[in-house]
């Protein structure tokens, strides 16, 4: 038993360099969850404080055939500063062109939007009467780092005069 104490030594020294390197190991995957995690918290958060909300009558949306046009009425009702060049909407599926009739550059916390959404370029057009429909619109802060979005679908009433 004279020759075994070096060798346990041995044994113990790559023991202990194995566990170092090991802990190394999960310290630094331990940390880069963290910076996931905290990334994502931060996206989060900017996800929680953009909202939008159609103020517009849902029940009575008037389309103007001439056009295959509508006026909608958007409100930032978030707590972010929106993107008014990042408005999208869908009616029953199809791609509305957006415009902003009031030539809007900023889009504040509460402030109203007029928004013309335009079926021309998707060819939706609504013959007269009433027409019950889907309209999704999706928004986007213009927050620096993170841009945080919304979308909601709501049915409405397009009705052609």
């Amino acid at each position: 038993m004279a020759g075994s104490g070096p060798s346990e030594l041995i044994l113990l020294s790559a023991g202990l360099i194995v566990a170092a390197i090991v802990s190394g190991v999960l310290l630094q995957t331990w940390d880069d969850m963290d910076d996931i995690l905290d990334e994502r918290g931060k996206q989060g958060a900017e996800d929680v404080r953009t909202r939008a909300s159609l103020v517009s009558d849902p029940r009575y949306i008037q389309w103007d055939t001439a056009t295959d046009s509508a006026n909608i009425y958007l409100q930032n009702s978030g707590e972010t500063f929106l993107d008014v060049n990042a408005i999208g909407v869908l009616l029953e599926g199809s791609n509305m062109a957006v415009t902003l009739p009031n030539s809007e550059t900023q889009w504040l916390p509460g402030q109203n939007l007029n928004v013309n959404i335009d079926g021309t370029a998707s060819g939706l057009s609504y013959a007269s009467g009433t027409h019950d429909v889907l309209m999704t619109f999706s928004v986007s802060s213009t927050a620096s780092g993170y841009t945080g979005s919304y979308t909601v679908t709501e049915e409405v009433r397009i009705v052609v005069p």
